[in-house]
């Protein structure tokens, strides 16, 4: 093991990119593959999926620094990163939920059809540390970013951490985040100072949308929280209070904007990163006026209707844009559901409703399964084989374990 270890630190400091990944994606002894941000206990691995791991991992590679961009220039498949918050694992069909909670979910069913399902994807228990892990790769205490920062002050990622918006910006990609960042809500720290070409949304949480209805409000002297538009180089500017007349509608609007990144990149021909995190189905739990009483069985299920229809129209957008064979989307969450039970909150005048973990123990905040344990689905046409699925452990963090 000494040996391997010191073989794959001398491979990364010669820049060797073909020696490096064949180390690391194939350990001598069984061995474990990283795939961007999944990891697979493999003995042996297939050849198939040894080859999209190659792929993958040879883009993430290349946005680092062990390969030129244009050696990698024909193989830069687009990318749709959608991660909803406080998503429950038990909530989509493909994982046992859909119908029986309320609203089908034949989209998300669709997808994790098409593509490969993880029953095993662990994550952080809260939205900040899952948030940055996801975004730099590597454990949250390592950012500073253990926990979700409460009251004012400075928090989120520093100049120094390097994202994935980064990364693959230095490969060529145009990138665009809509949605709900909680990595940094001062000057330096929004999603445009961390690699993101483009970005609209709330820098915080969604609670914070019920606030000016509470009535100890405007005594607080606590200010309003806002929704920001803003573009990489200038600083974000606030566009709109958010409120709950606005937290009913954000994801639809979020829906729109990620579509017009995609057509707009479509039509460029230029490879892109999109990363979509969903306010939904964070409390409050308010759907869109189009989807309310929908499903005639109360308000998650008409959320959880509205999930589906939009990550529908996203799928759909890669076909018509003739883009879907070389378009990579996952949907995935940032922890476990609510921690308080359903119709209960003393945060929002508007009640949660709990979501579901399955069988698994736990919501977030806490360290049980349901909490650690997230839906995940990802397809790539013709690159990952339809309808495979795993239960072997996969991590949200894939740079800790290259260095």
């Amino acid at each position: 093991m000494h040996d391997y270890l010191e073989n794959l630190y001398n491979a990364k400091r010669r820049q060797s990119f073909v020696e490096y990944l064949s180390l690391a994606v194939y350990p001598r002894n069984c061995g474990h593959i990283w795939v961007g941000f999944v990891k697979e206990a493999c003995s042996p691995p297939e050849e198939a999926m040894m080859n999209l791991v190659k792929k993958i991992l040879a883009i993430v590679a290349c946005a680092v620094g062990f390969l030129s961009g244009p050696a990698l220039a024909q193989d830069k498949p687009n990318i749709v990163l959608i991660f909803m918050d406080n998503f429950g694992w038990g909530e989509p069909g493909f994982n046992g939920g859909g119908i029986i909670r309320g609203a089908a979910t034949p989209r998300l069913d669709q997808l994790a059809k098409e593509g490969l399902r993880l029953t095993n994807f662990n994550i952080e228990v809260q939205c900040t540390p899952s948030r940055s892990a996801l975004m730099t790769g590597r454990y949250a205490i390592r950012s500073g970013n253990a926990a979700v920062p409460l009251g004012e002050g400075v928090y989120g990622l520093v100049q120094w951490e390097v994202t994935m918006a980064e990364m693959l910006s230095a490969a060529g990609y145009r990138t665009g985040m809509y949605g709900k960042w909680h990595l940094g809500r001062t000057k330096g720290r929004f999603p445009t100072d961390q690699g993101f070409d483009e970005w609209y949304g709330i820098p915080n949480t969604t609670d914070e949308s019920a606030w000016t209805q509470l009535e100890a409000f405007k005594k607080s002297g606590i200010g309003d929280s806002y929704v920001f538009e803003g573009k990489k180089g200038t600083d974000p500017k606030k566009v709109r209070v958010y409120d709950l007349e606005y937290r009913a509608l954000i994801d639809g609007d979020l829906t729109d904007k990620a579509i017009d990144f995609m057509r707009r990149q479509a039509k460029s021909k230029q490879p892109f990163f999109a990363y979509i995190p969903y306010t939904a189905t964070h409390f409050p739990t308010l759907p869109h006026p189009d989807f309310k009483g929908k499903t005639g069985n109360g308000k998650w299920a008409d959320l959880l209707h509205q999930i589906d229809t939009y990550v529908g129209r996203l799928i759909d957008e890669t076909e018509k844009l003739g883009i879907r064979d070389n378009t990579i989307i996952i949907f995935t969450a940032d922890n476990g559901p609510e921690a308080l039970p359903s119709g209960q909150s003393h945060l929002s005048v508007e009640g949660v409703y709990g979501g579901s973990a399955g069988p698994w123990r736990g919501t977030l905040f806490t360290g049980f399964e349901g909490a650690l344990r997230v839906p995940f689905a990802m397809r790539w046409p013709e690159k990952i084989a339809a309808g495979k699925y795993t239960g072997r452990q996969s991590l949200s963090v894939w740079h800790d374990r290259f260095h």
